[in-house]
């Protein structure tokens, strides 16, 4: 049996009996990419959206009404409009490829 058959192709563990390497402050500041920072900045602009938009409104769809918080109305309407989006983007894509 050759080695490579009796090892796993991915070791993640490292050796056997060997201590996980302790990381500095700087390794792991290395490690910080711009979709991390950008991904925090959008949460921190989501919580100041929520805070700033809990009126409630009435909102009345085919004979239903409800009371609901602002921010809520407006995240399930951009929710919706993604949705919406990619349904109709996936519909153009379906028929562009059955017209070739």
């Amino acid at each position: 049996m050759s080695e490579s058959e009796s090892s796993p192709p991915y070791d993640h563990q490292g050796a056997e009996g060997a201590e996980p390497k302790s990381r500095s402050f700087t390794d792991l500041l290395r490690q910080i990419n711009v979709r991390m920072v950008l991904g925090a900045l959008a949460a921190v602009a989501l919580i100041v959206f929520i805070a700033q938009n809990t009126d409630d409104v009435r909102v009345n769809f085919l004979g239903w009404d409800w009371d609901l918080p602002l921010f809520l109305l407006l995240l399930i309407t951009i929710a919706l409009s993604v949705v919406c989006a990619e349904i109709a983007g996936w519909y153009m894509g379906r028929r562009r490829r059955s017209r070739r």
